[in-house]
């Protein structure tokens, strides 16, 4: 398998996530048994990369998975689902760059950090 920027379907493999639908269930599933109830939050939320995953703060200061494929995300912490989750036109560059970096607690992009910053930094950044 190709390596990636982690998102739903690679942090969650493991309790049965293989797309959109099966995350709302895992996660749906996964509130209730906390006696927690399910908040759908349609405003936008933008995603970065934190360690080589793609992930969004939730308000309760947790955060969720998300990929450019699922433009949505859970937070396990809380209950929430955010609905749209923002990214940016380039994501497929700033994931070249980053999976060129051998550590995953090497691969970090922060909003409004450009591509060019990123080689910039350089393999080994």
């Amino acid at each position: 398998m190709m390596e990636k920027i982690v998102g739903p379907i690679e942090g969650h493999a493991h309790a049965g996530v293989t797309d959109v639908e099966s995350y709302r269930d895992v996660h749906m599933r996964a509130a209730r048994a906390a006696g927690k109830d399910v908040l759908e939050v349609d405003s936008d939320v933008y995603a970065y990369v934190n360690h080589g995953r793609w992930v969004v703060d939730c308000v309760c200061n947790g955060a969720g998975l998300t990929s450019p494929e699922f433009k949505m995300t859970c937070c396990f912490d809380c209950g929430r689902v955010y609905t749209s989750v923002v990214f940016p036109g380039d994501s497929a560059k700033i994931e070249k760059v980053l999976l060129a970096r051998e550590e995953k607690e090497r691969r970090n992009w922060m909003r409004g950090e450009s591509v060019a910053t990123l080689q910039a930094e350089g393999v080994g950044s």
